[in-house]
């Protein structure tokens, strides 16, 4: 019996589960519930109780945000500053010898976040979104506004970096208003779109069409299929070997 393999073998089945349940699952899942469930006029929210539902048309707030970095309008963001630097060092052997060393660090400087709620507007009428739980398809904010770095009028306006050598890297995330939208999610009481009381349903924002949130979640089913065919073709034959049922060929 060959233990490290057995070993390995039931770290593969696990990884494997772990692929079909937080991966292949909720792929098949979302996959399911885009195809299945109705688009819907924003006129006829309030007839439909806490049914699932589909709203598409275009994102407005009267109030909306101010992205920290790139300084768009917008109904949520998420930002972060980064700074990288390397260091180098000398070590020693045993023997005397020597090498260099070179190590590459981050650290964050600057983050933030936001949501608020807003509307969902298409021709016959008008839905508020609460997008608290959502999972958000979001758009490049320093693309938007054709920057590289923050503004004078940013927060984040004057950070410098704190090591020798060190730069800075700028990211957002931003889902702008005017944007067409998909929203998928709940109809709550006060006919308002939220996160679904039941646990495995999704709720998802995106920027994206519901054709291209199909193909794409359909692409996550086949890739976690590969991934669990592969780890459960691992776990097979690592137990075999590990256990004996198979005969490795050695000696």
């Amino acid at each position: 019996m060959n233990l490290a393999m057995a070993g390995g073998g039931v770290a593969c089945a696990f990884l494997g589960l772990a692929c079909y349940v937080w991966g292949y699952r909720r792929s098949a899942l979302r996959y399911d519930i885009i195809r299945e469930v109705p688009t819907v006029a924003a006129k006829d929210i309030p007839g439909l109780g806490a049914a699932m539902v589909e709203l598409k048309g275009s994102v407005r707030s009267d109030r909306p945000l101010v992205s920290d970095l790139a300084r768009v309008l917008c109904v949520a963001f998420e930002c972060r500053v980064t700074e990288h630097w390397t260091t180098t060092r000398i070590e020693h052997d045993k023997d005397g010898k020597s090498r260099t060393v070179t190590e590459h660090h981050s650290e964050t400087r600057y983050a933030n976040e936001a949501r608020i709620a807003f509307e969902i507007r298409d021709e016959s009428g008008r839905v508020v979104v609460h997008p608290e739980g959502a999972s958000m398809d979001m758009l490049d904010g320093m693309d938007l506004a054709g920057i590289d770095a923050p503004g004078s009028d940013s927060p984040a306006f004057g950070i410098s970096t704190k090591h020798l050598g060190g730069s800075l890297s700028y990211s957002e995330s931003v889902f702008p208003v005017d944007r067409h939208a998909y929203v998928l999610g709940q109809v709550s009481e006060n006919h308002e779109i939220v996160l679904p009381t039941v646990v495995d349903r999704p709720f998802v924002i995106s920027h994206r069409s519901e054709e291209n949130l199909l193909e794409r979640a359909k692409w996550g089913m086949r890739l976690w299929c590969v991934a669990m065919v592969v780890l459960t073709a691992a776990a097979i034959v690592l137990l075999g070997l590990g256990l004996g049922l198979v005969d490795g060929g050695y000696g």
